[in-house]
């Protein structure tokens, strides 16, 4: 197997579990919350054999609405980070004048290392395509609200707008603009 296979994989696990955990969070939060009553079952029929029952439609709407929304954020969050922290500091290191203003908002120790890498990056955010996607199909059923499917959509666009940002940024490590240097 080869390394950057190893490296996608590890760097996987973690939004993976998030994504299971954010959404499973999602509805037994709300539950707790609102005191809802659910059964636990078996259906043979559908996609996923275990299925969390409540008891009418506006209840399972609620529930999964919010499981949707608490599932996209557990992804966006630190997918947000990531980008944002690779931006800042590939800007420190062309620009003298970014180390000024992040030193003034006291988080240079935030930046000091380029430990986030473009593939970490990419992983994240297709973790995030596919949690915004579940959101943005559950809406356009009736088995979300509107809004959260709308908030999810958003959510992705930006995100992929950084990454493909991010993206420029690591390119410019291996071929520098030359333009820059006349």
């Amino acid at each position: 197997m080869s390394k950057l296979i190893k490296r996608a994989l590890k760097n996987s696990i973690i939004p993976a579990i998030l994504m299971i955990a954010g959404k499973v969070f999602g509805i037994f939060f709300v539950s707790a919350i609102y005191t809802l009553s659910f059964e636990i079952g078996n259906d043979l029929n559908g996609f996923f054999s275990t299925q969390i029952y409540f008891e009418d439609s506006s209840t399972t709407l609620f529930v999964n609405s919010f499981s949707d929304l608490s599932m996209v954020i557990f992804l966006a969050l630190p997918t947000i980070y990531f980008i944002a922290k690779t931006a800042i500091f590939q800007t420190t290191i062309d620009n003298p004048k970014t180390i000024v203003k992040v030193a003034r908002f006291n988080i240079l120790q935030w930046i000091t290392r380029d430990d986030t890498t473009f593939l970490k990056i990419f992983i994240w955010n297709a973790f995030l395509w596919v949690g915004c996607s579940i959101a943005v199909v559950n809406a356009l059923q009736n088995s979300t609200y509107s809004w959260v499917g709308i908030l999810a959509g958003v959510l992705a666009f930006i995100c992929g707008y950084g990454a493909l940002k991010t993206f420029e940024l690591e390119t410019d490590k291996v071929y520098p603009d030359r333009k820059r240097y006349y």
